[in-house]
């Protein structure tokens, strides 16, 4: 039991510490946007974001979810647009990508996939941007980088030292990831796998919604699992694409804590699980 114990632990710390120079890297960028950058390069910066969608599609799929952990605190300040979160999150490779090259999987279906999942997400991002009704998410349209330091009550009002206040920023968050990691992935290695297997191989017509739904859950495990079962033929391609599109690691954790809107949260939810499920069927009809 104590080995157990000491494996959940050291799962979550390498889990956080891999994801701190991510962190680290954006609060340091929206600090220095906050305290350096003038008016208008900030104009710059809002006419970039009709570009997130691509960019965000393309470095979601770096393995480990730190890009989709930097696209939610980007998001909750108004840097990124929704689309370019989405894009960023349905993308997200997660474990998924160091699993299919260490399963033996061959380069060209491995690149096949990545494509699809980029794809998704950059088609998925662009759509929202442009057609989503600004009834179900309203758009940030100006960045509030000081209204995002208030909330989270940093402190970091040294305008001459961005790096220790990207730092405050960022233990902040580490310790709020480390902490949900440990309960995680304690629920996984107790039990967990084994029931998140067995309604995955048990409900195959439900396959897709219930991959898309285990996806959700904050944690490298789902993208870990199901890339698993779909490696040794337990669930198709599209079942796989609809836990790992759904699944942005610890990206939407992060959005639940930093930004303050609660039903604005929800409905992101909604809408990666929707996409997930949909895609994932697709994926069968088409590959």
């Amino acid at each position: 039991m104590w080995v157990l114990g000491l494996d959940i632990l050291m799962e979550a710390l390498f889990e956080t510490l891999s994801l701190f120079p991510y962190l680290y890297l954006t609060y340091l960028l929206m600090e220095y946007l906050e305290h350096k950058m003038s008016r208008r390069s900030m104009i710059y910066v809002r006419k970039a974001k009709q570009y997130g969608p691509i960019v965000g599609g393309l470095l979601g799929l770096m393995p480990q979810c730190g890009f989709s952990i930097a696209a939610a605190n980007l998001y909750a300040t108004g840097l990124v647009t929704l689309g370019t979160l989405m894009a960023v999150f349905l993308s997200t490779s997660d474990e998924m990508l160091p699993l299919l090259i260490s399963g033996g999987v061959g380069a060209g279906l491995i690149i096949q996939i990545l494509c699809i999942k980029a794809t998704y997400g950059i088609v998925s991002g662009v759509l929202i941007d442009n057609f989503l009704p600004d009834k179900f998410i309203k758009r940030k349209n100006e960045p509030d980088i000081s209204a995002f330091c208030q909330r989270e009550k940093c402190k970091c009002d040294d305008k001459e030292n961005i790096w220790k206040s990207a730092f405050k920023h960022t233990e902040k968050i580490s310790l709020f990831i480390f902490f949900f990691s440990l309960v995680v992935n304690a629920a996984f290695m107790l039990g967990g796998q084994e029931t998140v297997h067995d309604a995955l191989t048990t409900m195959p017509i439900l396959s897709k919604f219930m991959a898309a739904l285990v996806g959700l859950i904050p944690s490298c495990y789902p993208s870990v699992l199901l890339t698993q079962l779909y490696l040794s033929h337990t669930i198709s391609l599209g079942t796989m694409m609809a836990g790992t599109l759904s699944n942005a690691g610890l990206g939407f954790l992060v959005l639940y804590k930093v930004n303050p809107n609660s039903e604005e949260n929800l409905r992101v939810l909604a809408l990666l699980y929707g996409l997930g499920v949909f895609f994932g069927i697709v994926s069968d009809f088409l590959f």
